[in-house]
């Protein structure tokens, strides 16, 4: 495989944000559920949990009822009218300021760090998964390993690249070689105006070249690029991961609580509370 053939200058790459519509008929052509219910897509992010498919999007208070499915709890932004219905928050990092975000909107030493990272790194944009199905393996492995878990097999990795849920133009690929090896990658996806950073792996030996720094600059430049978005999500808040969450913060990513509508059975919630304390925080934000 030609790897020319499987590139985009990075200069030139954007990310075409879909609808939720679209998203939903992504999912359940790749064989996942989608249940739509009072005008919203949700999707059952844990067995018998359900959340909307665009976290950020904020419901009528009407719609914000868990879909008549078996089911112990949900959870959902509501619109700023009907804020007086919210019982909790979720810890999340996003970029707002998307239209000013450049090198010169991060700190000095984040800015020497993109730089520096340019001098090794070689940032591309990957127009499909064939790039990751012959060389991503090892990154996600060293990756996964990094963070204390146990990675998947090689072909259970390779499976979940081909049930992609995405439209090729709709997902965003970031991918970072070192001597023309792929050393590191970000994926993420567009629905309406927001942007969501959703997968990060990098070689372990690869961290000393700043390689986090510099694609996670170059994809929300992608986003900036595009026109139509208007904030990046970079997931959840892991307190128990306080390096990660002064990465994000130094990268331009405030930790922000955005009100939600919690139902959750309270034997389960006591349950996850006393067994899985950074989980329960970030269901409740408390």
């Amino acid at each position: 495989m030609k790897i020319e053939n499987q590139i985009q200058d990075i200069s030139e790459s954007q990310l075409i944000p879909c609808t939720e519509e679209e998203l939903a008929q992504y999912i359940q052509n790749s064989g996942k559920q989608v249940v739509q219910h009072r005008g919203c897509f949700w999707k059952e992010t844990f067995p018998g949990f359900y959340q909307p498919l665009h976290w950020m999007e904020c419901l009528r208070v009407e719609q914000a009822i868990c879909p008549p499915k078996l089911h112990w709890g949900f959870q959902c932004a509501l619109r700023e009218e009907d804020m007086k219905f919210c019982n909790n928050f979720m810890p999340i990092h996003v970029l707002s300021n998307l239209e000013k975000y450049d090198e010169q909107s991060l700190s000095s030493n984040r800015r020497y760090l993109v730089r520096k990272g340019r001098k090794k790194v070689k940032v591309f944009q990957l127009i499909d998964n064939a790039i990751l199905q012959e060389q991503g393996y090892e990154v996600f492995v060293s990756s996964t390993r990094r963070k204390g878990s146990k990675p998947c097999s090689r072909e259970k990795y390779v499976l979940n690249l081909q049930n992609d849920s995405f439209a090729p133009k709709n997902r965003l690929i970031i991918a970072g070689f070192i001597d023309q090896k792929l050393s590191g990658y970000i994926t993420g996806y567009g629905i309406n105006k927001t942007a969501y950073l959703d997968k990060a792996y990098y070689l372990t030996e690869a961290l000393s070249t700043n390689i986090g720094t510099l694609l996670t600059f170059e994809f929300v430049q992608a986003c900036r690029r595009s026109g139509k978005i208007k904030q990046v999500v970079n997931g959840l808040h892991l307190r128990e991961d306080p390096s990660l969450s002064i990465f994000k913060e130094s990268m331009g990513f405030s930790l922000k609580h955005i009100p939600i509508k919690l139902q959750i059975n309270p034997i389960v919630a006591k349950l996850i509370q006393w067994r899985y304390p950074d989980k329960y925080y970030r269901l409740t934000g408390s």
